[in-house]
């Protein structure tokens, strides 16, 4: 059986399956490129120098959190149907900084792994 990956420039519309959302009639959707192995070594590569020579626990979990975001808000492209009271949230940003651990989670696993992003794809 053959391997079919992404472009790594293409657009996938990612929905989530968090909190059931993959179910729903008008489901929250993210729009983000595919992030093949050598990209994911070259942000471990960038948070292994700005670690370098860090002692303090606390400074080092800060360079790493900010690592994470730039590969998410790199990443992310915008996002359709989430909301943060009645208004509604597409910059990629603002979504990092106000969404659920777990979905930011799910969502750069997603965009790290051909099979969970095929399998969230969504469908036309």
């Amino acid at each position: 059986m053959a391997i079919i990956s992404f472009d790594k420039e293409a657009l996938i519309d990612y929905v989530p399956e968090y909190a059931g959302n993959r179910d729903s009639l008008d489901p929250c959707v993210v729009r983000l490129r595919y992030v093949p192995y050598s990209r994911v070594q070259h942000y471990a590569r960038v948070l292994a120098s700005r670690n370098k020579g860090v002692q303090d626990p606390a400074r080092s979990a800060e360079i790493t959190q900010h690592i994470q975001k730039r590969q998410f808000t790199d990443s992310v492209e915008s996002v359709l149907g989430y909301f943060v009271e009645d208004r509604e949230i597409a910059d990629p940003e603002v979504f990092y900084e106000t969404a659920d651990t777990d979905l930011v989670i799910e969502i750069i696993r997603a965009m790290e792994s051909i099979s969970r992003l095929t399998e969230g794809q969504r469908k036309n």
